[in-house]
């Protein structure tokens, strides 16, 4: 069994998202399998709750140079005998905002490097415009100032970014023994930002979603559900309001329940109201296993993820997904048809027909839930832990 690193800046509280759930799971899922493990962490979780850790949790200390914090990685290893690092932020470890600039720097401590990919930055680039619009200003030299932006200064940035994300992107399979994406797709996309990787540098694992202990007292509403972060470039709530406004009309009964927060909360909610939406309710920040419980249907508009745990989490509880097919790793969770819609990239009105005709087909609904139950065990730990050993 292998001394591992498992590194992550933020404590890996899951309430916070999911990149610290998917993070806490993977630690809990080695030290399972015998595997001695360190997590790595810089900042004490967002909310201030008390977190238990899965195993041994190790800050590094503030306030410390560069080269400070290089000696007490370096003697981290040593100490612990570490054979392998999974570095949780593409390059927080090694890289041009690492710890260490590069591999070499590291004195010549024999350790493995294993980078995960949380994002899906070929789709991000794709989808760069979405991302970073500006609304539009307001008269002649409003109008005029926007145009130029969105047509000259975003076209700029977006070439700025590509270049910026293929050299970071060979950087990575320089310094890394091992990338790991989330899916199949993001593997593909990997090599075209970045087609000089070796092949077997690459590897496909998805996150740990364990099962989630279902209540027998488990009853499905007529609910539709949206859990994230209320973050609209990215995440597309207003897109759902927009396509909520429609369902509502022909979906008397139904009610959508929308759970978290974020910088666009305040938006959301004023947006509702000129919508004239009266079926919709906003909770904050919430422990969503109570709506994923009762909703029927979940919600997801991004315009891209990494991976989507939201989306495995809704369906253990037989909730069915409909999503835009905006991220490859969208595809390796629903199966368009069997177990969930995947609706093409931002059509709202082919989303909106698409929800309505879920909500008014029950035997569809309840064959789709049944087949999400079966979908999202796939990704639990038990199924993952080989791929994980195959490359330790």
């Amino acid at each position: 069994m292998s001394n591992i690193v498992i590194y992550l800046p933020n404590e890996s509280l899951g309430k916070q998202g999911g990149m610290e759930r998917a993070t806490h799971q993977l630690a809990a899922m080695l030290a399972g399998e015998g595997h001695r493990v360190t997590l790595l962490c810089r900042n004490k979780n967002r909310l201030g709750e008390e977190y238990v850790p899965p195993t041994d949790l190790v800050f590094i200390p503030a306030a410390l140079s560069r080269k400070e914090e290089q000696n007490f990685l370096l003697n981290l290893i040593r100490e612990r005998e570490i054979e392998s690092i999974i570095d949780q932020t593409e390059g927080g470890i090694v890289g041009r905002w690492g710890i260490f600039r590069h591999r070499g720097h590291m004195n010549g401590v024999s350790v493995k490097l294993i980078a995960v990919q949380h994002s899906s930055q070929y789709t991000y680039l794709k989808h760069y415009r979405t991302v970073n619009r500006r609304p539009s200003g307001r008269g002649l030299i409003g109008k005029a100032c926007s145009f130029f932006y969105h047509t000259l200064i975003l076209a700029l940035k977006k070439y700025r970014a590509i270049l910026l994300q293929r050299s970071l992107f060979r950087e990575l399979a320089s310094d890394y023994d091992r990338i790991v994406t989330l899916s199949k797709g993001g593997i593909e996309e990997f090599k075209k930002l970045c087609p000089s990787v070796p092949g077997n540098k690459l590897v496909c694992i998805p996150n740990i979603v364990e099962p989630a202990v279902l209540s027998k007292e488990e009853r499905k509403e007529p609910r539709c559900l949206f859990v994230g972060r209320l973050d609209n470039p990215s995440k597309g709530v207003d897109r759902l309001l927009r396509i909520w406004e429609k369902v509502e009309k022909t979906c008397p009964e139904w009610h959508l329940d929308i759970v978290g927060d974020g910088p666009d909360a305040d938006m959301l909610k004023d947006s509702a109201q000129k919508l004239g939406l009266s079926r919709i309710a906003f909770h904050g920040f919430q422990n969503p296993e109570p709506y994923y419980s009762r909703a029927s249907v979940f919600c997801m508009t991004s315009t891209f993820e990494g991976f989507g745990l939201v989306l495995v989490e809704a369906m253990q509880h037989g909730c069915v997904p409909v999503a835009f097919d905006s991220y490859p790793a969208v595809r390796d969770i629903i199966s368009h048809g069997e177990n969930g819609i995947l609706v093409p990239p931002f059509q709202e009105e082919i989303y909106s027909n698409a929800l309505t005709s879920l909500i008014n087909n029950p035997g569809e609904l309840e064959k789709f839930s049944r087949h999400s139950l079966v979908t999202s065990r796939n990704f639990s730990s038990s199924n993952l832990a080989a791929r994980w050993a195959a490359i330790l």
